[in-house]
């Protein structure tokens, strides 16, 4: 048949879709300041600027913290490495707070009573016998009669304290159980010092022994004490020094990625008085005492402002305000308002000071933050994130003196706040002995367990660590890790027989491997690959994406079933490859496994594990088939000669049939 004459380049039809533009997901975050989940739109196309509430380095990072910052970092990797946004991701140290301040004093005034006692003596055992009533007196009396019984019989007064009394006294104070146990430690440790004595066993290790077990308790006594003649700035630097290095330590093992910008109060502290000054000239802030306090009436009053944006139906509550104030803030007297809050801390003896047109003093907490995300990112960012127990009321006071500084509606766009952590159904606290550091949890399960579980849980929600849930994280890896391992020996086994992953047909001829069951698998990892991405617009929801994951493993379990023989490599792999992305997406290094060989010494082991099944097959074969006993020496000569020799290895019939790999 004749073909056309024409030349011309025939019309193109552009391709439709299956998917309308209104089915087409969109990314949404669950957003604090609407308490929705809402279309996220970067100021700048293809940029974030975000800005994360760091620690306060005191102490040692526990599980809370990681609550936060796995978190948020999972969110991080998924905006950036999912959906390709460039992340300024600022994150501050807080190394000037009251916790602080407190902490450094009490541990250098317990360090300088031990380094001076040389030996246990009746003196000191006096000295921290009088700190333990006093302790007594003061941390029970939430709970009527408690201090006057413990103080006058403490065995009678334990002997009494029933499991049920226990709970009861925790319903009044909530650190009630955290100070018995404290008292209960020392008394035991008062009661063996004295037996000590009476056995002349005055050793400095004794005394060493009951100073430490009374170190809570004496810690307070001597802050109380002497407290105002710490006055070396060396001594508030140290601790926290110490404790941020330990911090990032604990988050380099998490895996969790370090700030693009880190940011440090102490070294913010001119542009914090800067920022002081303006907020008050703008009508928002006032001076009393040497202190500078922010005007929360004056601000809510205002009408292109409003104050506790993120957890209105907090505003006024007391306890939670001079929570936020810290324990020597609250001290600070000439408020206006109940919920006005300090700027600026007028500085008293035994506390670090800096110059301020108000005096020597030092910054309030909220303030810290504002300035520092303010000096890098400027009068309004994309994402300010961090622990959802400091959304009243530091987030919504960083809002508020932000906004009032700028004279702008709206300074963050978008809030994100990381679900509180409970332990076992519990809160986590000290008080209730269920305290946990990162290195604690470290102990008992690896980073890679404990970043499943966070996956597995809403980021956004109360997420309880739990002894049934890790081993369901434990149980998740183990099904992932077999299905790369099975995919990865059924790939080198259809790679090194003759077929190269055909199938061998009767007539000696081959067929491929890409019928019915490959397109129903191929089909079904489309649809999952778009439910995991629909997911991950609905505000990062991870632990859809692992039942997606779960359900995609646990069919193609099923489609490998039927062997090696029978199988398409190609789609498996491709298969276990989007997997292994999409983990390493979330910051999970499948492929890493710190008491495994390197993953080319795996590769090396499963050529290895093949050969030798193979030889071994020969070999039944061979003994079925009754074979002359020289063909097995034939085939042991090619296990040596050829298929050990292609892999590197040499095995020497003269030295005692020892394997070398070249």
């Amino acid at each position: 048949m004749a073909t056309s004459n024409n030349r011309m380049q025939p019309k193109w039809h552009a391709p439709s879709t299956t998917t309308s533009v209104n089915e087409k997901p969109v990314l949404k975050l669950y957003n604090s300041l609407t308490k929705t989940k809402t279309e996220f739109i970067p100021k700048r196309a293809g940029h974030i600027s975000w800005y994360n509430c760091g620690p306060t380095v005191y102490d040692a990072a526990h599980m809370g913290h990681a609550r936060t910052y796995l978190s948020m970092d999972i969110i991080r990797r998924v905006l950036q490495s999912y959906f390709g946004y460039q992340v300024q991701f600022v994150q501050n140290v807080t190394d000037i707070d009251d916790k602080i301040i407190l902490r450094a004093r009490q541990q250098y005034l317990f360090n300088n009573l031990k380094n001076s006692i040389h030996s246990l003596n009746t003196d000191l055992i006096a000295q921290i016998e009088k700190y333990w009533a006093d302790y007594a007196t003061s941390k029970l009396a939430a709970v009527p009669g408690a201090a006057e019984d413990a103080t006058s019989n403490w065995a009678a007064f334990v002997a009494k304290m029933t499991p049920e009394q226990l709970a009861q006294a925790v319903l009044v104070d909530e650190k009630f159980k955290m100070h018995f146990a404290a008292l209960q430690v020392s008394r035991a440790a008062i009661d063996s010092a004295k037996i000590s004595l009476n056995q002349n066993n005055n050793t400095k290790q004794r005394a060493e022994e009951l100073l430490d077990a009374s170190q809570d308790i004496i810690s307070l006594a001597l802050d109380k004490a002497q407290g105002e003649t710490v006055t070396d700035s060396k001594i508030f630097r140290e601790l926290p020094a110490y404790w941020e290095d330990m911090y990032f330590k604990d988050m380099k093992q998490l895996n969790v990625l370090a700030p693009s910008v880190k940011t440090r109060v102490s070294e913010f502290v001119p542009e914090i008085v800067t920022y002081v000054e303006k907020i008050i000239a703008n009508g928002y802030a006032y001076e009393a005492n040497g202190s500078v306090y922010f005007d929360t009436a004056r601000f809510d009053g205002h009408n292109d402002h409003h104050y506790a944006k993120l957890e209105p139906k907090s505003k006024g509550d007391t306890a939670l305000i001079e929570d936020g104030e810290g324990s020597l803030g609250a001290k600070l007297q000439g408020k206006r308002n109940p919920s006005d809050f300090a700027l600026w801390k007028s500085s008293k003896p035994g506390e670090p000071v800096w110059d301020s047109p108000w005096g020597k003093g030092r910054p309030g907490w909220h303030i810290e933050c504002s300035v520092m995300a303010s000096a890098v990112l400027g009068d309004n960012m994309d994402i300010h994130s961090g622990g959802i127990d400091l959304a009243f009321p530091h987030h919504d006071n960083e809002l508020a003196q932000s906004e009032a500084f700028y004279n702008c509606p709206q300074w963050v766009n978008y809030f994100l706040h990381a679900g509180h952590l409970h332990v076992e159904g519990q809160k986590m606290s000290k008080s209730l002995k269920n305290f946990i550091t990162i290195q604690e949890a470290l102990k008992m399960y690896t980073p890679r367990q404990m970043r499943l579980f966070f996956l597995a849980h809403p980021w956004h929600t109360k997420m309880d660590f739990k002894e049934a849930s890790m081993q369901e994280a434990i149980q998740l890896e183990t099904t992932i890790k077999n299905l790369f391992d099975n995919v990865a020996a059924f790939g080198h086994r259809i790679r090194s027989d003759g077929s190269r992953g055909s199938t061998l047909l009767p007539d000696g001829d081959i067929s491929h491997r890409w019928r019915k069951d490959e397109n129903e698998l191929s089909v079904y990892f489309q649809d999952r690959v778009d439910s995991v991405h629909a997911a991950l617009c609905d505000s990062i929801n991870t632990p859809a994406v692992l039942d997606e994951i779960i359900a995609l493993t646990t069919y193609t379990n099923k489609y490998m079933a039927k062997g090696a023989t029978y199988v398409n490599i190609d789609i498996l792999e491709d298969i276990t490859s989007w997997i292994n992305r999409m983990m390493e997406i979330f910051g999970v290094e499948m492929n890493s496994n710190s008491h495994l060989s390197s993953g080319t010494d795996n590769e090396f082991l499963m050529q290895c594990l093949w050969t030798l099944s193979a030889f071994r097959d020969r070999v039944r074969q061979y003994a079925l088939d009754k074979r002359d006993p020289k063909e097995y020496l034939k085939l042991c000569d090619a296990l040596r000669d050829q298929h050990l020799a292609e892999l590197g290895v040499a095995l020497d019939d003269q030295k005692g049939n020892v394997l070398d790999r070249n």
